[in-house]
């Protein structure tokens, strides 16, 4: 080991596998390990898994196998400095930037409707989910707003998820409790804020009522209109005037094309500008981003409506008056519930830049957008919904904007 006029630290190797032999010398970079002198860059987006064996390590890519050996005591150092580095790819691609609120290792198993895993990892609690970081590409962001159940068991902790997914850590030592309480506390300041957010819209509630809603809806989480009826109408009635103060018109077409009770919708922190990019009709789309939750207190809705031929579903955010927006076109096979559970579970996992979904498998592998590559690696619901997109209509007038979304829908 040692450091070249950067001050990066310098391994060396005997290197075998995929195109590559002889002695090399590895720099572990931000975003891709370096195989010095061979101009070789190995991007963390394409690393599959990695491993650490006789004072060496393996690295299984897309592209191949590398193996690194007669490390010497830079073996478990090397294999360190590459886990800390592919892990913090690994958050950007889990859209989490904040410290953990507690971080320990064990064991975990996951079963994500017949896709299951299982191995040891890094675990992290964060405000809003918990990151599973195993040395390879079975990372997952686990969304606490969807969680329906923590069970524990003989030192064991599981979490069921409203999508059918469950999360079990096992032998997590002395953070068994720490571990299970941070948890505990972040589902009730979550309970909290959704409390919040619902007697703030409609303050006529009741408490049995208010109670009720912010348990079907927490941020972030779409309810169809029929249920929220069943619970409160006036919420229903208190939410139809929050979307009409911003998107009357599209809200008044998605209701013709559908029974009102079937369409989802969900409340959310404020939406802000995000980079634009272009329509096919060269009319500038503003793609917005999510907020930082902490920076206001102003909420928006979101709406999910099934199309009337019923293979088609329509995404509207209710942006401010004035910002540029588009409605997402899907297209999907099966029931339209199980689409729109699918399609909150993806944009949860990309914090709701609908970006994510929308770029083709092309544009997918260029650098700039290999976080949104990592997601969707990570993320069932994510390749699912890609897979199901297949427009958008851009508002450009009224009139366009609804005979686009009718030729779709109808």
């Amino acid at each position: 080991m040692e450091s070249n006029q950067n001050d990066a630290v310098v391994y060396t190797a005997q290197a075998a596998g995929a195109s590559v032999t002889g002695e090399v010398s590895l720099s572990v970079g931000e975003d891709s390990l370096a195989v010095i002198g061979l101009t070789l860059q190995i991007p963390y987006a394409h690393i599959r898994s990695f491993t650490i064996e006789n004072y060496g390590v393996t690295v299984v890519t897309d592209s191949g196998e590398y193996r690194f050996q007669r490390m010497g005591s830079d073996g478990e150092p090397f294999y360190d400095a590459l886990y800390d580095a592919y892990n913090n790819k690994v958050r950007k691609a889990l859209f989490v930037s904040e410290a953990p609120i507690i971080t320990t290792r064990g064991e975990y198993r996951y079963d994500e409707c017949g896709d299951k895993a299982q191995g040891t990892a890094l675990f992290e609690v964060y405000p809003n989910c918990v990151l599973i970081l195993p040395p390879n590409d079975r990372a997952r962001r686990v969304p606490l707003c969807f969680v329906t159940a923590m069970e524990n068991g003989n030192f064991t902790l599981t979490l069921r998820l409203d999508t059918g997914e469950s999360y079990t850590f096992v032998k997590l030592g002395y953070d068994t409790d720490p571990f299970h309480d941070a948890l505990e506390k972040q589902l009730r300041i979550l309970r909290e804020n959704a409390l919040l957010a619902v007697k703030k819209l409609d303050p006529s509630l009741t408490t049995i009522q208010a109670t009720t809603v912010a348990r079907q809806m927490p941020e972030g989480v779409a309810v169809p209109f029929g249920t929220l009826s069943a619970i409160a109408p006036s919420f229903v009635t208190a939410l139809e005037t929050e979307i009409k103060q911003t998107r009357p018109e599209e809200f008044e077409v998605l209701k013709t094309i559908c029974d009102p009770k079937t369409i989802y919708a969900g409340i959310m922190k404020r939406f802000t500008q995000g980079a634009s990019d272009t329509g096919e009709d060269s009319e500038v789309l503003i793609d917005v981003d999510v907020a930082d939750l902490n920076a206001q207190d102003e909420t928006m809705v979101w709406l999910l409506a099934p199309g009337e031929n019923g293979h088609t579903a329509a995404v509207e955010f209710a942006v401010a008056e004035g910002e540029s927006a588009a409605t997402f076109i899907y297209r999907f096979e099966g029931g339209f519930d199980s689409f729109a559970r699918s399609f909150n579970r993806a944009l949860e996992a990309i914090s709701f830049k609908r970006e994510g979904i929308r770029l083709s498998e092309q544009e997918l592998l260029k650098p700039e957008y290999a976080h949104y590559f990592m997601a969707a690696r990570r993320n069932n619901a994510l390749r699912l919904i890609r897979a199901c997109y297949l427009s958008r209509v851009i508002h450009a007038s009224p009139e366009k904007w609804k005979a686009g979304l009718l030729a779709y829908m109808r």
